[in-house]
């Protein structure tokens, strides 16, 4: 047996959990944590500050007879700035699984959850010495069927 520990994004997790339901994932612990990886807590987002100032500008300029279109696509591109935030929220997923079925497991997150940025997350694979199931006292692959 092994424990899977897979850490991802907010907003992949409702997408993720019916991926791991349709290949017959039943128990999976979901928990809110926040950290930080390669980024290192930074992330890239539209700054409205930014782009009101740059839409003002452009009205400005429309007046002035600077620019003839000011609804051309090009003067309004989303002004991008990095925030540093220190640690990122993120989902933590923790599930325990046969070592035949790891595989899938592991591809099935990973499909779901690759975006090509940093901040896609990580997996995690742990050897599992035992398990038991309180109520019946049933150990092993028995204890988290």
């Amino acid at each position: 047996m092994k424990e899977i520990i897979a850490i991802i994004r907010n907003e992949c997790l409702e997408l993720t959990k019916k991926s791991l339901d349709a290949i017959g994932v039943k128990g999976v612990t979901f928990t809110s944590v926040i950290g930080r990886g390669q980024q290192g807590g930074t992330i890239c987002s539209p700054d409205p500050e930014g782009t009101l100032r740059r839409d003002v500008c452009v009205h400005i300029m429309h007046q002035r007879g600077l620019i003839d279109n000011p609804e051309d696509p090009k003067y309004h591109i989303p002004v991008e700035k990095e925030f540093e935030l220190g640690f990122l929220p993120k989902k933590m997923l923790m599930m325990v699984a046969e070592d035949t079925e790891v595989p899938l497991i592991v591809r099935t997150i990973i499909q779901i959850n690759k975006g090509e940025h940093h901040g896609d997350g990580r997996i995690f694979i742990c050897p599992l010495a035992d398990a038991i199931r309180i109520r019946t006292g049933e150990r092993g692959t028995k204890a988290v069927v």
